[in-house]
Order: C-alpha cells, then structure tokens, then sequence
C-alpha cells in the first residue's frame, strides 16, 4: 500500500475453504444417493427428503459463491428445478438430470477456484481484520476523524503490511495531537508534533508556582501526556522522522513485532487523550 490518504476501505473477498469442501462432500454423497435411486428405478420424485437435503445443501453453498459467478449460475438453475417439483415431470429421466447438474456444479466449482488467488490469514490475526476498531472504541467515540486510519491500521497489520500499518497508526495520532495542541492552546495552526511535544515539556519543565492557573489545573493529565509521548518517541526510534512538526515513515522496513508496538503505544496515546483529556 502506497503511503497516503485512502478514499475507499480495503475490501477483500471472503472465501470459506470449508464451505467449499463440505459443500462438494455434500454433493458427492448426494449423487450417490441419486445413483442408487436410479438403479433401483425409484422414481426420485418421490424421494422428498432427499430432495430436500439437496435444496438445503445447494442453497449453504450458493451462500459463499458470491465470487464464483459460474458456479453460483449453475446452483440457481438447479433449485429452481428442486424448488418447483412440478417442473421435473418435464423431465424424462429426472436422476440423469440431476446427477449432470451436480456434476457441472462440481465441475465449475473446481476451475473457478483454480483461477482465483488465495490467501491464507493466520488465526492470531483474524481478530484485526474482522473488528478493526477494537480496544479503539473510547478514543473514537471522542476523535471519530481517526476511524479510517485505525481501521486501514489495524487490517494493514493483520495483511502483514507492516510499513502501511505504521502509517495509518501515525494519521490516527496526528488527528489526536490536533486536538491536543487547541487544548494546550499552541500557536501552531497545524499543532504538529513537535509544537505540541514542545508546549508538553514546557509546562512539565516549569516552576509550578509560574504555571497559569489553566495549566496548574490540568498539570496532572499534562504530566500523563508528557510520558506517554515520551514512550511513542521511545517506539519512534529511528523509524519515524518529527521534523518539522510532521510525523513521517522513514523506512518500508518494519517487523511485525516493532509495527505492533508502535500500533500498542499509539492506542495507548489515543486513549489516555480520549479519557483524560478535559472537554
């Protein structure tokens, strides 16, 4: 992913391994059964049940086709033969029909997923790409700017993008230092990092006694603020350039574990501002 403002949110299409090869277990057990109704010249219509676990069976796999368009159009034309019965009396040899249709469904399953690519998410991961926002939830019910880039963050890392998770990790915290740097009332339009970093220090470094009145109230959540930027710093090392008051990703080159924790110290940051910070 190229470092830079996302318009559209990752998307990725879902496949279930195990719907497939259940679904085509399901199928293969069924055609036997067809198999056995034919040789021993039962009319299948009569077998309702049997029928029936077709119907359900077609229908759990149709379910996961939504990226098989060839398997999904040969599912719908068989149930709806199975949904209206009264349609296979048009059918002279009702098993053989059947036994093709699941056969083709067989069939198109197989090529269509030998066309597509697959990616396996390993199940430590899982929980970042399906809720995103989690642990997240004070701090952007406070500071809703910073959803996109918590949610790209957290799906960035469990894609093993690392260098992109570091990236939208630090759009997520610029839009809390903005609001930080109006609270600490810093003269710096764009309350970059160092403006604000700065105004910390400067408070934390100060007298008590030649504080302003505003400052000795909050000192306290100042103090918290001064050392939990201090720890971002700390995870920065080497990594993230603040100059000019503008975080920036100085390297593609991250390890899963130095991305997670600059994307732990950044929600801790986050949250502490959320919680903490007077309105």
């Amino acid at each position: 992913m190229i470092p830079g403002k996302v318009v559209n949110l990752l998307e990725i299409l879902r496949a279930y391994a195990e719907a497939y090869v259940k679904g085509t277990h399901a199928l293969g057990l069924l055609s036997t059964a067809i198999a056995e109704e034919q040789k021993e010249q039962h009319d299948i219509r009569q077998n309702v049940l049997l029928l029936q676990r077709l119907q359900s069976h077609l229908t759990d796999l149709f379910g996961h086709c939504e990226h098989l368009p060839m398997t999904a159009k040969s599912i719908q034309e068989l149930l709806a033969v199975l949904i209206k019965p009264e349609s296979m009396s048009l059918f002279t040899q009702t098993e053989m029909v059947l036994l093709s249709s699941i056969a083709d469904i067989q069939k198109r399953l197989r090529d269509e997923l030998s066309i597509n690519l697959f990616f396996k998410l390993p199940s430590e991961k899982k929980r970042y790409f399906d809720s995103p926002r989690e642990g997240w939830e004070e701090s952007l019910s406070r500071f809703p700017d910073a959803i996109l880039d918590v949610e790209e963050m957290s799906k960035c890392f469990a894609l093993s993008r690392y260098a992109a998770c570091v990236f939208h990790s630090v759009g997520a915290i610029e839009v809390g230092l903005l609001h930080l740097g109006r609270f600490l009332s810093v003269n710096d339009p764009k309350s970059g990092w160092t403006a604000v970093s700065s105004k910390l220090q400067k408070i934390v470094g100060t007298d008590y006694q030649k504080l302003t009145q505003s400052e000795k109230d909050h000192f306290a959540f100042v103090e918290q603020m001064h050392a939990v930027t201090q720890a971002l710093k700390s995870a920065w090392r080497n990594k993230i350039s603040h100059a000019q008051g503008k975080l920036t990703v100085m390297t593609s080159e991250f390890s899963p574990d130095v991305a997670e924790e600059i994307m732990m110290a950044s929600r801790s940051f986050m949250r502490r501002l959320a919680m903490e910070m007077p309105s």
